[in-house]
């Protein structure tokens, strides 16, 4: 086994062993050889768990993240407002997730947690989780609450990418 087959194993399992440490999915990356891989790069932090800046998907803790990651984006972003105690948002996040990893790079996918990041919930209006919303040059192009289908949010994540 190549260390870039441990990273895509470490990924899978990223999504509920690291989402408990507060990491969340984009703990690790896929990575085509070992020089782009994402490695622990610190035993002494937490876990030694390293951010990795290529994946698609990354969590958003303060205003300033939101401001450099979603509205200055070039790539259009899907951003999920979501609590880990909310029912329905365990359901949605992991299907928005699947369909962003899908999609090649044309969109990405910032995750909120409403508990640790509550001025950014109360500076876009959040009253109900989850909540998605999509921004492309800056602008909030897209937004709905609660669960959709499959189909919904393919035609979702199609308007962002297409507006």
């Amino acid at each position: 086994m190549y260390i870039a087959d441990t990273v895509i194993i470490m990924q899978r399992l990223s999504g509920s062993l690291f989402r408990l440490a507060g990491y969340g999915i984009n703990a690790f990356t896929k990575a085509p050889s070992v020089k782009e891989a994402c490695f622990f790069n610190n035993f002494t932090s937490t876990l030694g768990v390293k951010h990795c800046s290529t994946s698609p998907i990354f969590d958003i803790e303060s205003v300033e993240e939101f401001t450099d990651k979603v509205v200055n984006s070039p790539t259009a972003v899907i951003v999920d407002f979501h609590a880990d105690w909310c029912g329905p948002c365990r359901v949605l996040g992991p299907r928005l997730e699947e369909k962003v990893y899908g999609r090649n790079g044309d969109v990405m996918m910032a995750k909120i947690n409403v508990d640790y990041a509550g001025e950014l919930a109360t500076d876009y209006g959040i009253t109900a989780v989850p909540t998605v919303m999509s921004f492309k040059n800056g602008e909030r192009i897209g937004m709905f609450t609660g669960v959709i289908d499959d189909e919904e949010i393919d035609k979702f994540i199609d308007d962002v990418i297409n507006n």
